[in-house]
């Protein structure tokens, strides 16, 4: 069984781009250079998993049939961001001609936004020098990571963020395919997880489906998720003065089942938002907080010693707070 076959990420990747969910401004725009040789190179952008590698290899496949994967090479450029990989690897490639009766080939670099400067000056020249045998497809998170030479040698598409609705299309639709079993609950904890994130939510669905099935109770144990109520409950606890509780409930329930933290500070933001218990000013005040929490954990700092010292400024916001000072 080839990776195609036994990965469903790879199995259901759209063949067309008319099979691309939720970007249908930026693949009617791809489709009339389908035909058309006088296509610029292209820079895709928007967050992970919205179908930027999808739509670059769907259009490859429609411009060259049979021939596509002779006539696409794909790169990732965070593999090697240094000024060498473009001098040798990327030129190299660059300069070659395309495969049959074409005119030009596509060379796809994704994640070209982590490329260094340099890389990205030696880049451009390389754009500059083979665009008449080799048209760029550069695909990025940041498109304002990329020098401006290189942004204004390219058509920008941006690629928005699925809505709920489409992910659930999605995952419905390969589960009737795979002849699944579910649950509609099931399937509505994947779309929420996600959040508009349609690769990671083919792949957190295969994970979960278990003899044929799909439950609720499997996303759970997959998903490595705290509930909801759980995070409610550390909150109140911490605005009421109770620490030593809450500072328990890091400790035993909030790491050991938290795999995502992109997710976790997602759903403590969503649930001090909409929180009764906290004043506005507070609400507004640890709202403010949260990317700093998030961002310290994704570089690497202790999530133990970042969680209790953000509740500790909730609970220090909680005794500033200017209704406490009014009611006094």
């Amino acid at each position: 069984m080839t990776v195609e076959q036994a990965v469903w990420a790879e199995k259901h990747r759209p063949s067309k781009l008319n099979e691309v969910i939720g970007q249908k401004e930026q693949v009617n725009r791809m489709k009339r250079w389908v035909n058309d040789d006088t296509m610029p190179h292209l820079l895709l952008h928007g967050p992970a998993g919205t179908g930027k590698t999808a739509s670059a290899v769907a259009f490859a496949k429609e411009k060259y049939g049979d021939d596509w994967r002779q006539n696409l090479i794909q790169m990732n450029a965070s593999d090697d961001r240094g000024i060498e990989t473009v001098r040798e690897d990327i030129k190299s490639k660059a300069m070659q001609s395309a495969s049959g009766k074409y005119q030009f080939k596509i060379l796809y670099l994704d994640e070209s936004d982590s490329l260094t400067k340099d890389a990205q000056a030696a880049l451009r020249r390389v754009m500059e020098q083979y665009s008449d045998q080799t048209r760029f497809i550069l695909s990025c998170n940041y498109p304002s990571k990329l020098i401006d030479p290189i942004q204004s040698r390219c058509t920008p598409l941006p690629f928005r963020r699925l809505d709920d609705s489409e992910i659930e299309e999605l995952l419905t639709r390969i589960l009737e395919k795979e002849d699944v079993e579910y649950e509609e609950s099931a399937v509505g904890k994947i779309v929420e997880y996600v959040q508009g994130d349609a690769r990671r939510a083919v792949q957190t669905l295969q994970t979960s489906v278990e003899d044929g099935e799909l439950t609720e109770n499997i996303i759970q144990v997959v998903g490595g998720q705290v509930d909801d109520e759980t995070v409610e409950e550390m909150i109140s606890k911490c605005f009421n003065g109770q620490m030593d509780e809450a500072h328990e409930m890091v400790v035993t329930e909030i790491l050991p089942n938290v795999t995502d933290y992109s997710r976790f500070t997602n759903t403590l933001m969503k649930k001090i938002q909409y929180s009764d218990e906290l004043p506005r000013d507070v609400r507004f005040y640890a709202i403010s907080q949260i990317g700093d929490l998030e961002r310290n954990i994704m570089e690497g700092c202790n999530p133990h010693t970042q969680i209790n010292s953000y509740l500790c400024q909730l609970q220090n916001a909680r005794y500033a707070s200017i209704p406490n000072y009014s009611d006094e």
